[in-house]
């Protein structure tokens, strides 16, 4: 077979062999580089483990051998077998040498004892390196011994403390070392000196032969690997390639065989690239050709297709257009109040849309009744069936003139015609559907516009209805967030807000629309009796009843009304809130002066029959005081009189609740008030440790009180305070204030307060929480008549302790407190 060295197939092979000629001596010089490394790193570990060795052996002799040996021996004793490091260690290592191991230990010198541990050129070598850099402490390599390539390891031997007693002055050394080596070698030497090495030689020409062995092996390997891959890819690639080449080139041929030309005879396998790049040229000619005469048809074709698309661009700015005007008639209802508005604006949209010049709209039922565009005094062109027209849904296209019915699904609104100006033909019939829309579309915008109309109108009807409501009123959403709300709910927050004794209550305003959150002064109102703040979780339909107290003492009857969603639970509520706190602070007077009086009468009645035999008692002690003489007699006759003292003075309380003196409505000054009767309780407060002070403002108005009254008040509150407060830690604070019309004194201490269950009864007769003798439970009881006979009133409250708040009216000079 005649092979032409041009052949694709050929090409191809040469070209990958020599690659994978490339690849296999890359990879042979990467395995005989791995196999060296190998080899390096296990000689380099049986190296170290030898030095290693070694130096167990000496660190054994010389920290366990040789010292056990000096203790059991005389002092001048010494066992060079037994004792010498280098000794011991060179006669075992040597004995593994004797074994065979492909290695050789020595341990050497300079100027040694034993003339066999001299070192040679090439320890001294490696000496010199060590001497050189004092940090290197071990040295590791491969190297040429003797024209033989080896591997070395060496360790440098330098001499301690302990080595100085063999190796220092000869006149220290052991008798038995000198008599063996006498005094000309291996002394004089001083610590740290380097004095010799451990050589670990290990030889490694045999190993590396076997490695270059190996790497021939596989270079052979690999090329008996490629000849045979050579052979394979000969017969694939004819198959594969060549064997399509020429297929290709026969159907080349076959289409265009002038171009191609005949294969020389004797070369079928020659030239398959060059007769392949001949066909695929006459190829491409042949496709130039084609195109040019494409090129030619399509010139024609673009006036075609541009005529087309003129008409096409026309017919989608109508659409455009037609769209715009849709776009156009909502916006012209959102910004549209009245229907003469959106009328008016609508016709002007839709008559500039179709180029009319005058369009109108007519309407029997509406206020309006007619609107043109534009306006002017001339009749609209209206039909005269223009009302049949609307009746049937009918429209009606004439020349210079179209009628299109305005009307929604289910009912006529009226009729829109729209003028052309005298030239214009008859509108087009395929318009008609458009004009249908525009009708349906003006129709619906009317309808819409009235829909919305009438809901502002209810809106603001309901809106005027709940503003109207004096009392709060609230509609939550399910979450008991605020919807809506009135001004008197707004009001209500906004009154809270400003409460000193409670910030933050007002912290989300009550909005007009959708808002925050319910205050939380605000929130019991809505939640129910189990602290549930989802309208959905609460059971039941129907209007629940409750009272609310918010802080600062007001009280609401408060009524909830759930209002239920799509799905038939409650998603929404409604709170009404009517305000009773006048009314309960009015039935709690009239129910403390019902006792009172009640009270006062008993008191009255008893303080008659009593306070008599108390004289008689109290005189008759006296006149046994004076006839006794025995002291134990004098002592039971002491506690007669003090009993019947404490009796006096509780029936002098119930003289003073009974009979309450009238109280004087002149100026009191409050402020002067409180001081006196802090330097007059600063002794007792002193003597029980408790610190007593008054905060007083620079200017405070006086209150219309009676001065000893106000007094007497003050002072139960005081000694109120003074026994609840503990000795040592005890505060008690007076201070004063006013606000608008009043006048306030505050006294609080910092005991444990009053329990919540004792605060409804603290004001009532003979109620009190003191031992048995220690009081009457009438101080509170006299003090809150006293004040109610004053006009004021009497607050107590809980805030780190108990806090009493006496309000009085300010006096005002020219008021009803100087009527005589």
């Amino acid at each position: 077979m005649n092979v032409h060295p041009r052949t694709i197939k050929h090409r191809f092979v040469m070209g990958l062999s020599v690659i994978m000629l490339v690849l296999g001596t890359f990879f042979a010089i990467i395995i005989s580089m791995n196999l060296r490394h190998q080899l390096v790193t296990d000689i380099g570990l049986k190296a170290s483990l030898v030095l290693t060795q070694a130096e167990a052996i000496q660190a054994y002799v010389r920290e366990v051998l040789r010292p056990a040996m000096y203790g059991q021996l005389p002092p001048d004793g010494f066992v060079l077998e037994a004792m010498s490091s280098t000794y011991v260690t060179r006669r075992i290592m040597n004995g593994i040498d004797v074994r065979g191991d492909p290695f050789r230990y020595r341990r050497v010198a300079v100027g040694a004892r034993n003339p066999d541990s001299e070192a040679d050129a090439f320890e001294r070598g490696l000496m010199a390196r060590f001497a050189k850099d004092p940090a290197l402490s071990r040295l590791e390599e491969m190297t040429s011994r003797d024209g033989e390539e080896v591997y070395v390891a060496a360790r440098p031997v330098r001499l301690d403390g302990t080595c100085l007693h063999c190796h220092g002055d000869p006149a220290d050394a052991p008798k038995a070392l000198l008599a063996r080596y006498g005094v000309g070698r291996g002394f004089g030497r001083h610590p740290g000196e380097l004095v010799g090495l451990d050589v670990v030689t290990i030889p490694v020409s045999g190993p590396l032969s076997q490695i270059t062995g190996a790497t021939i092996g596989y270079l052979s390997l690999f090329a008996l690997g490629l000849a045979v891959f050579y052979l394979t890819i000969q017969v694939f690639f004819d198959r594969l390639v060549v064997v399509n080449l020429r297929r290709t080139t026969a159907i080349i041929r076959r289409y265009f065989p002038k171009e191609v030309g005949e294969t020389p005879p004797g070369n079928a396998d020659s030239g398959e690239i060059e007769e392949l790049h001949a066909g695929i040229e006459a190829f491409a000619g042949r496709l130039r050709e084609a195109h040019r005469r494409i090129e030619d048809h399509a010139q024609n074709l673009e006036r075609k297709v541009a005529a087309r698309t003129a008409a096409l661009a026309r017919e989608a700015d109508e659409r455009r257009a037609d769209v715009a005007l849709f776009v156009d008639l909502l916006n012209i209802l959102n910004l549209s109040r009245t229907r003469a508005d959106l009328l008016r604006a609508a016709l002007a949209r839709i008559a500039v849309r179709f180029g009319a010049r005058r369009a109108v709209y007519a309407c029997e039922f509406a206020a309006a009744g007619v609107v043109v565009w534009p306006g002017g005094d001339d009749p609209p062109p209206l039909p005269e069936d223009w009302r049949e027209l609307v009746a049937e849904d009918h429209c009606r296209l004439e020349p210079g003139l179209a009628c299109i019915p305005v009307r929604t699904a289910e009912t006529s609104r009226g009729l829109l015609c729209l003028d052309f100006p005298s030239g214009n033909p008859e509108p087009a019939t395929a318009s008609l559907d458009l004009y249908r829309a525009v009708g349906q579309q003006l129709g619906i915008a009317l309808e819409n516009l009235d829909a919305v109309s009438s809901l502002l109108n209810q809106n603001r009807l309901l809106a005027s209805l709940f503003e109207g409501i004096s009392d709060p009123l609230i509609l939550l959403d399910g979450s008991l967030r605020v919807i809506l709300a009135n001004d008197a709910a707004r009001e209500l927050v906004r009154a809270l807000a400003d409460r000193p004794e409670a910030p933050g209550d007002g912290e989300a305003a009550m909005p007009h629309g959708r808002g925050p959150s319910l205050p939380p002064a605000l929130l019991g109102m809505a939640a129910s009796e189990a602290g549930q703040t989802d309208v959905a979780a609460m059971s039941g339909d129907a209007p629940v009843f409750a009272a609310v107290s918010l802080p600062g003492g007001r009280t609401f009857a408060v009524t909830r009304y759930p209002v239920a969603g799509k799905t038939g639970r409650p998603e929404r509520m409604v709170i009404y809130a009517r305000e009773n706190t006048a009314e309960r602070h009015m039935l709690d007077r009239m129910r403390q002066s019902e006792k009172l009086i009640a009270v006062g009468k008993l008191a009255a009645g008893l303080a008659h029959e009593i306070n008599n035999p108390l004289g008689v008692i109290a005189c008759y002690a006296e006149l046994l005081r004076q006839e006794l003489a025995e002291p134990q007699a004098l002592e039971d006759l002491a506690v007669i009189e003090r009993h019947a003292v404490l009796a006096k003075n509780v029936l002098r309380d119930l003289l003073d609740f009974a009979r309450p003196r009238p109280a004087s409505s002149g100026p009191c000054d409050v402020g002067a008030l409180l001081t006196n009767l802090s330097r007059l309780f600063a002794v007792q407060a002193q003597a029980r440790h408790v610190r007593l002070e008054t905060v007083l403002p620079d200017a405070l108005p006086p209150a219309r009180a009676d001065a000893s009254a106000l007094e007497q008040v003050v002072s139960n509150l005081v000694l109120n305070a003074l026994d609840a407060v503990s000795p040592g830690t005890g505060a008690i604070t007076l201070t004063a204030g006013a606000d608008d019309d009043a006048v306030w004194l505050r006294v609080a201490d910092n005991g444990p307060g009053i329990a919540p269950e004792d605060l409804p009864h603290i004001f009532e007769p003979f109620f009190t929480t003191k031992e048995a003798g220690h009081g009457s439970g009438l101080g509170l009881a006299v003090g809150y008549g006293l004040v109610h006979e004053m006009d004021g009133r009497v607050d107590v409250d809980n805030a780190g302790g108990a806090v009493f708040t006496v309000t009085l009216p300010a006096y005002r000079p020219g008021g009803r407190e100087e009527v005589p």
